[in-house]
């Protein structure tokens, strides 16, 4: 179980009945999921780009920083991200042959924390106190 104390500012996306935290949190009507660091990256990216086209290749440049890795990570980071969002996936628009398009409102939220937050390791449950994971 890892222990989040930030003590300082954090940003929040909200879109539609979805918020994203800044530590890579996906809370929403009875979801609430640790994305992996890459979704995390990728979700955010799509977030702040203000309903833009964001290309394939910029997506893999901002994602992937380190270069070499194959489009397919992204076309599986996408995918998993869809899964995440259930009936909401259609929020991720793909424009064939170029790249995605996010197509709902996002709010930011700031506001200070100082809250300690625990995520359990095995199953990447968030609370403010402590996670029993079965």
């Amino acid at each position: 179980m890892a222990v989040m104390d930030d003590g300082g500012t954090t940003t929040s996306l909200v879109f539609g009945r979805w918020t994203l935290h800044d530590h890579g949190r996906l809370t929403g009507e009875g979801s609430d999921v640790q994305l992996p660091p890459k979704e995390w990256q990728v979700l955010r990216l799509l977030l702040v780009s203000g309903g833009a086209l964001m290309t394939k290749d910029r997506l893999l440049e901002l994602a992937w920083p380190q270069g070499e890795v194959a489009e397919e990570s992204l076309t599986r980071c996408i995918y998993s991200l869809r899964k995440y969002l259930g009936v909401d996936k259609g929020f991720i628009k793909t424009i064939y042959g170029q790249g995605y398009r996010f197509t709902c409102t996002v709010n930011t939220v700031v506001h200070a924390s100082g809250l300690r937050e625990y995520v359990c390791s095995v199953c990447g449950q968030v609370s403010q106190g402590s996670v029993n994971c079965g």
